[in-house]
């Protein structure tokens, strides 16, 4: 089925935008809806047992619902610069991995703000180029970490990219550390301006760490004049995935 049906298909089963896809559906019913979408829009395909359990509320739904919509709505939008092999992608394991995570995600959500984002970062994930196309095999897990991150951890991460951005520059594979060592005195002044306190970039920069966005690099870390941590190539193309899905979700309000 060609990107333009799946699409179209799969939103006039979702229906107009101010109708709820789930009114007048019983809760235990919910899943058997999904399933119909699922059937047209392959990517969605056991989505319903996945979230069986996430239908407490309506609003969880309307959160799924946003989040759908806003899959099919991006890949629209971005349809003429889509490759080749979309189909064989959008029909591929991972893929069907990172929405139903997508899903899962979106019923937690606060809003369906977040819920979209969810779904936009999804979508720009379909297709890395260069030394990144790999990483659409971890789609899934992608976005799992940034549904875990808070507004502190991005923070941290942007000022990290962005302090080393001429090391990133000059070495793009990250093998020459000593390239990073300047950058470090930066990153602290950027942290200042910020209002970050020194032991609150320590505990982020660990954080981050931890998902694999960023590396502490060695020296001492007591040093009250640098923050010691320089971001990976994981933790480029996340915030790279972040920006993407920020830019398209001003387009959508504007």
């Amino acid at each position: 089925m060609a990107i333009d049906d799946r699409i179209g298909k799969t939103l006039e089963l979702l229906g107009p935008q101010d109708d709820g896809l789930f009114d007048g559906v019983l809760p235990e019913d919910i899943p058997k809806a999904l399933a119909k979408v699922g059937a047209v829009f392959n990517p969605i395909i056991a989505v319903a047992s996945a979230v069986q359990s996430a239908f407490d509320q309506k609003d969880q739904a309307d959160r799924i619902k946003a989040a759908v919509r806003a899959i099919c709505d991006e890949l629209y939008v971005i349809r003429e610069t889509l490759p080749a092999n979309v189909s064989e992608a959008l029909d591929s394991k991972w893929f069907r991995r990172a929405v139903r995570v997508v899903v899962d995600e979106a019923a937690r959500a606060d809003d369906e703000n977040r819920a979209v984002m969810l779904a936009l970062i999804a979508v720009h994930g379909c297709f890395p180029r260069g030394m990144d196309k790999p990483r659409q095999e971890d789609l899934a897990v992608y976005i799992r970490d940034i549904a875990q991150l808070g507004t502190d951890d991005t923070v941290m991460l942007g000022l990290i990219c962005e302090a080393h951005k001429d090391a990133v520059r000059n070495a793009p594979n990250m093998n020459d550390p000593n390239g990073f060592n300047h950058h470090y005195r930066t990153l602290k002044e950027m942290a200042d301006r910020r209002g970050l306190h020194p032991d609150d970039c320590l505990a982020l920069g660990l954080r981050l760490a931890g998902f694999g966005l960023a590396h502490h690099t060695e020296g001492s870390i007591n040093d009250q004049n640098e923050v010691r941590f320089r971001p990976t190539r994981r933790g480029l193309y996340l915030l790279e995935l972040l920006n993407k899905a920020e830019a398209s979700f001003e387009n959508r309000s504007s």
